[in-house]
């Protein structure tokens, strides 16, 4: 399976019908994750993926390593935290209007982004109130 780690997108024509797994290192600075307030604190991270194709989808599914940092909510120094969320998308080869089933279709480029996949994973491991020390006294004015 070859996966583009800056745009996060699979080349279709490397993956054979059935299971394709691979584990790859992301360099984090370089990708665009376009979250306000939040940025990469390591260099890598690594995304663990497992793309299942079928006739009628592609099926992605995995985990990501990595730690970011955001502004503490009382003092905003930079704070770190990890993403523990897991990933999963279902794309479809066509839209299926008779289905209720969530899928992105898949472009005739050849190519499959799992960046939004990516991405929200991130998204939905930032916390709501992260402090940079439990007892953190907030903005301290002279």
């Amino acid at each position: 399976m070859k996966l583009d780690t800056v745009k996060l997108v699979i080349d279709l024509k490397s993956l054979s019908r059935g299971i394709n797994r691979g584990v790859f290192t992301i360099p984090l600075e370089k990708v665009e994750w376009n979250i306000e307030d939040v940025e990469p604190f390591d260099r890598e991270g690594i995304l663990e993926l497992q793309v299942d194709y079928r006739d009628d989808a592609i099926l992605c599914s995995g985990g990501f390593d990595a730690h970011f940092r955001t502004p503490c909510a009382r003092c905003l120094e930079p704070t770190t935290f990890s993403i523990t969320e897991e990933i999963y998308r279902e794309y479809a080869w066509s839209p299926d209007p008779a289905s209720d089933e969530q899928r992105e279709v898949i472009s005739q480029s050849g190519k499959l982004s799992i960046f939004a996949a990516v991405q929200e994973a991130v998204l939905l491991s930032i916390p709501g109130k992260l402090l940079c020390s439990p007892d953190c006294a907030g903005i301290y004015y002279n």
